[in-house]
């Protein structure tokens, strides 16, 4: 049986998205061939969509940055004893597919207490909230932190991180996010009713340390006046603006005049894990917390992957608390 991917032949409406047939690949030396059982949505496969990305990857493409599934062949340079084994792996993109081929080295075994839907819940949000808290804001214990979106596809992830950390955490989004986290140890500020500056510097007298701000636009200047005279702004997405490619340049501009201004404080922009460890590592520690209780998947939804249109019209329409994930199921099911 061929495989099956999704393809996003350009800028289209979700239900442009192609269902294509193809052979299924082989691995090359290095490589292990990964059967997908389940692939993550996020906000960079919307800004795919929408054509404002900044993402070397060129149309037509297949979406997806992560995975989780069962190895069914190896390269000849790759460990034979991988076959059979369910993995993990955060990828540039191509997730969107019922057959991926991944680096070895890329790949993280999935412990047996974690099903394919809850590592992949954990995958890319767990590695790209690593990088911000760790590698970026560098947060310790005792300081206070504000995460926007904090019930969403990355920040329950996030939130759960920052506290581990140690941080105390002031999340804000809609009402009803905010009731479907209640299990989470955060201080929660609805931006439907209130004052949301004004309403984090009551909680946080004196300012935040870090402010992990995924709306951008508009936004930004909020969450810069909600830090502490030494605090730092992590840009990392754009959701007020995202049908329109941010000019990266300008804003680093931005940020480096507000700094100019307000010694002590910083605003950065930031990706996933340029300069942090290899994914799979953090990974690893992630997988380990979640098999011990420490740390859970939150997974909003799952869809079918022929279903992926619908699933993407879902998470772009926003609203869910953790993630929504594709699912395949098996041949050998």
């Amino acid at each position: 049986m061929p495989a099956l991917e999704m393809v996003l032949p350009g800028p289209v409406e979700p239900e442009g998205l192609l269902a294509q047939r193809k052979p299924v690949p082989r691995p090359a030396p290095h490589e292990a061939l990964v059967e997908v059982e389940a692939a993550g949505m996020s906000f960079d496969d919307m800004l795919m969509r929408r054509g404002a990305c900044l993402d070397r990857r060129t149309y037509p493409m297949v979406p997806g940055r992560d995975l989780a599934g069962v190895v069914t062949a190896v390269g000849g340079a790759a460990d034979p004893s991988l076959v059979g084994r369910r993995v993990a792996a955060v990828v540039p993109g191509g997730a969107w597919a019922t057959h991926v081929t991944v680096a070895v080295d890329a790949l993280t075994p999935v412990p047996g207490t974690l099903g394919p839907v809850e590592a992949v819940a954990l995958a890319y949000p767990g590695v790209l909230a690593s990088h911000l808290l760790h590698d970026v804001a560098g947060v310790r214990p005792g300081q206070v932190v504000v995460v926007p979106g904090a019930p969403g596809w990355a920040g329950t992830t996030l939130v759960q991180l920052a506290l581990q950390a140690g941080a105390r955490v002031i999340g804000i989004s809609s009402t009803r996010q905010l009731a479907g986290t209640t299990d989470l140890d955060f201080a929660p500020v609805d931006h439907w009713t209130e004052d949301v500056t004004a309403r984090v510097l009551q909680l946080a007298p004196g300012g935040a340390d870090a402010v992990f701000d995924n709306i951008g636009g508009p936004n930004l200047a909020d969450s810069w006046e909600q830090l502490n005279a030494s605090g730092i702004l992590v840009s990392y997405g754009n959701n007020a603006t995202r049908d329109t490619v941010v000019d990266q340049a300008a804003l680093r501009d931005r940020f480096g005049a507000w700094t100019a201004a307000s010694p002590g404080r910083r605003a950065v922009t930031a990706g996933l894990f340029a300069d942090g460890p290899p994914a799979n590592t953090v990974l690893s520690g992630l997988f380990a917390a979640a098999a011990e209780g420490r740390l859970r998947p939150y997974v909003a939804a799952t869809h079918p992957l022929a279903d992926a249109a619908a699933a993407l019209r879902e998470f772009e329409a926003g609203g869910q608390v953790g993630r929504v994930v594709l699912t395949v199921q098996r041949r050998d099911r």
